[in-house]
């Protein structure tokens, strides 16, 4: 049996594009012409090509060759998005002491644009679904955007360059520094999230696309390799590039050009990794606007229009309230990020008052973000091979809302050791101050040597750090393996946007307090309000979610038993013909 799988695809997309705007063209379908009797060719056609695809991509997945039971395309994959993650948090790492040390913004409106920042880059990854599932499909969605972000890590760079732009010199010491220009940063940033945030759910789909929907375990190891990866470029960024910006060049006593420089050249590695396995892939390709569907089918069944959603199909009607049943779920996630993403503002400023001696070695504050990539490093196999384990031992559940509920606790208890720091922090400027009554200091003055030692800070991210493996691993997989096969990139951006929302509840209930103790000790009760919520979500769609991944395993299972069955009898045909 001879299987063309790209030349089939090609073949059969512009009659499941002409069937697909035909069958949209009206918009809502026509009630005379319902009543003329009318058959519904086009839906039908969109069906029939639907299924012809799906079995060539199906069949494509079967023949691919293989490492270790894996996909060869698979390290490919998982080597782009470390060379991309390290490019992401290489700058990331730096940004907040770029912002407020060399842009000179207050510690407030340097949150705001770090916040602004990476809630864009979680917006934007609607955009990149919607190009990849609609128009060109996930590879070329892919590699133009990485190109978009190559360029914003090069304007990054470039106009870090302090010689560039006018100079100061300090009347005390002497030294000669410059203050880059606002709108430097301004583009660089909007290029990065643009490309970073349009990539982010299309390469971890593109990577559960090379897998059957029957290797459900190969499928969750895949996502744990590849959050695997994403760390392991996280914790190599967050060590270097703080010691990069800390040397001396071109003239300045810090080097903002090298910290960002390092992150484009690997950006560029990352683009090479990703196109070196093209011919290996399985490209699925895009099959017409799921917005469109969406947007349809949840109209009719607000208004109960049983008759158009007879018309729309069973299956279609069953994908869009599986949807539903999924973003319910992802309500309460955004509470989780609001409270994540604070590690690499709130907490680096926090590390930033504290003392970071260990005899002749400083850590910087930013570098204290290592720790959190290492121990997942550490941990996710630990998690796997210990940790879920002894759950399905003791009789606790291993489910994908259980580890998502598990996760929204423990961010919670990891937030309230915080808030204990620094009560113990601001302890410490008490005792200053009675002691000294003419010398009244402050956090941000009281010498770093007499402050609490920035190790304190350790246990807060071991507890953030299982966490993030519970809850952040698991809702990659949850949003890939729950999701509607149609609607994959869709249902990865959606979850992607519930940081962007998180994040811009962080910069509105930031604003509540300047006080950061009392700022900590209320996201740890909202955090506790949210796995409240979570989990009465998760109690009322489980079966129906469990349900419908059950049906697509069962349907794949039945187009492998044809697709074997056909192979059978051309090798009996083949025979007779001797």
């Amino acid at each position: 049996m001879s299987h063309n799988y790209t030349k089939l695809c090609d073949e059969k997309m512009p009659e499941f594009n002409n069937a697909y705007e035909d069958s949209n063209s009206g918009g809502l379908i026509d009630q005379d012409y319902l009543n003329n009797g009318a058959d519904f060719e086009n839906e039908n056609a969109v069906s029939r090509v639907e299924d012809d695809i799906n079995e060539e991509i199906t069949v494509k997945k079967q023949s691919i060759y293989r490492v270790l039971g894996y996909p060869i395309s698979v390290p490919f994959i998982i080597s782009n998005e470390f060379c991309e993650r390290f490019s992401y948090y290489g700058m990331r790492t730096v940004l907040m002491i770029y912002l407020t040390e060399k842009l000179m913004m207050s510690t407030d409106e340097a949150t705001t644009w770090y916040h602004e920042f990476i809630a864009l880059c979680y917006t934007t990854p609607l955009l990149g679904a919607l190009i990849a599932d609609v128009r060109i499909g996930k590879f070329l969605t892919i590699l133009i955007l990485s190109l978009v972000y190559l360029c914003g890590n090069a304007v990054m760079a470039l106009t870090s360059i302090g010689a560039w732009f006018p100079a100061s010199v300090s009347t005390e010491s002497g030294v000669t520094s410059y203050q880059p220009m606002v709108w430097g940063p301004l583009l660089g940033l909007h290029l990065i999230a643009l490309g970073t945030g349009g990539i982010k759910p299309c390469v971890s789909s593109f990577g559960g696309d090379q897998f059957l929907k029957s290797e459900s375990a190969r499928l969750q190891r895949y996502f744990s390799m590849f959050y695997f990866s994403i760390n392991s470029g996280a914790m190599a960024a967050t060590f270097l590039t703080p010691e990069l910006r800390s040397m001396s060049c071109m003239g300045e006593t810090t080097c903002f050009p090298l910290a960002f420089g390092v992150p484009a050249l690997f950006m560029v590695l990352a683009v090479i990794a990703f196109v070196s396995a093209s011919s290996w892939y399985v490209k699925v390709p895009p099959m017409g606007n799921p917005i469109i569907d969406v947007t349809r089918v949840t109209w009719a069944m607000a208004l109960n229009k049983e008759t158009q959603l007879k018309d729309f199909g069973k299956n279609k009607v069953d994908e869009v309230r599986q949807l539903w049943r999924v973003l319910a779920v992802f309500i309460p996630l955004p509470f989780f990020w609001a409270i994540y993403d604070q590690q690499g503002s709130r907490w680096v400023v926090q590390a930033n008052r504290m003392n970071g001696k260990i005899g002749d070695i400083e850590i910087k504050p930013d570098q204290m973000q290592v720790v959190n990539p290492l121990l997942v490093l550490c941990l996710i196999p630990f998690f796997d091979a210990v940790v879920y384990p002894l759950f399905k031992k003791i009789g606790l559940p291993t489910g994908a809302t259980f580890r998502l509920i598990s996760g929204m606790v423990l961010i919670a208890v990891a937030f309230i050791i915080c808030g204990f720091v620094e009560l113990a922090m601001e302890g410490r400027v008490v005792a200053w101050n009675a002691a000294h009554p003419t010398d009244q200091r402050t956090l941000e003055t009281l010498e770093r040597s007499e402050q609490v030692h920035i190790l304190a800070t350790l246990p807060q991210i071991l507890v953030i750090t299982c966490a993030e493996i519970l809850c952040s691993i698991t809702g990659l997989e949850f949003a890939y393996t729950y999701a509607p096969a149609s609607m994959k990139s869709v249902c990865q951006s959606f979850f992607l946007l519930t940081n962007a929302f998180g994040n811009l509840l962080t910069i509105i209930l930031t604003k509540v307090s300047h006080r950061d103790l009392v700022l900590y000790f209320m996201w740890a009760g909202i955090q506790i309000f949210a796995s409240i919520l979570m989990s009465l979500i998760c109690r009322q769609v489980q079966k129906s979610l469990d349900d419908y991944k059950t049906k697509n395993l069962q349907d794949e299972t039945i187009v492998m038993s044809n697709l074997t069955l056909d192979e059978s009898d051309n090798d009996n045909d083949m025979t007779h013909s001797r």
